[in-house]
């Protein structure tokens, strides 16, 4: 895999490419999902008439309704990975123990879904939303891509398109699950992670301190302020 880099304004002048982004990092209650979008000139017309922006720059119901109307355009071009909260207490708890961090286990979402979009497209050039130092990604990645992709980590990364549409699928995931969770347990959980902490002890009040896990990533310091000395 050739290095990764990183370009200031406009990372690139490519006419087809990966891109990905993650939502649920930095919420204590729901998933981490992570989407990639493979965009070609045709798609990014289609993408630019949708009105396709930065995820974080949209209400939940314009996230909704785009990645509704991404799917139906383009399906195909479209991957995705999420870990519910049992399922990424269990992961967590697994780097953890081989001196791995949360930047690791992200890295390994997104490398998996890179390698199925690159698998399914032809595609050349990958462009991340940064995240972590370089070299944790160029790692997950570096045994199973062909060493002639490109790969570009950069901040903010979702001023391009394939990106900005990769972060609202990754929400739509995120807000899907964690709408999921809240019918599942009768109880609005929000977002975010400021304003969880009566949601989590209620949570804890009907479902008990055990079943927090099932709702919420338990390596958030929230989860001592919710528990006290029940942990």
């Amino acid at each position: 895999m050739a290095k990764s880099t990183q370009n200031s304004v406009g990372p690139h002048n490519w006419s087809a490419w990966v891109g990905t982004d993650e939502a649920g990092k930095g919420d204590y209650f729901g998933s981490l999902a992570v989407a990639g979008v493979y965009v070609d000139s045709e798609m990014r017309e289609t993408l630019h008439a949708l009105g396709v922006r930065d995820g974080k720059q949209l209400s939940d119901p314009q996230v909704r309704k785009l990645a509704q109307e991404m799917r139906l355009r383009c399906g195909e071009n479209i991957s995705w990975s999420s870990l519910e909260p049992t399922q990424y207490n269990r992961q967590y708890t697994r780097f953890r123990e081989r001196g791995r961090n949360l930047n690791h286990l992200l890295a390994s979402l997104h490398a998996e879904v890179i390698r199925d979009l690159v698998k399914r497209v032809d595609c050349r050039y990958v462009l991340v939303d940064r995240f972590a130092k370089e070299e944790v990604l160029e790692t997950e990645l570096q045994v199973v891509l062909n060493p002639n992709i490109r790969l570009v980590q950069m901040p903010k990364a979702e001023s391009d398109i394939a990106v900005a549409a990769a972060s609202i699928i990754a929400r739509d995931i995120f807000l899907q699950e964690l709408e999921q969770l809240s019918n599942e347990y009768h109880l609005q959980l929000p977002k975010g992670a400021s304003q969880v902490i009566d949601a989590g002890k209620q949570f804890v009040k009907q479902h008990g301190a055990k079943s927090l896990c099932h709702v919420a990533k338990l390596h958030f310091r929230t989860t001592t302020d919710i528990l006290g000395n029940e942990r």
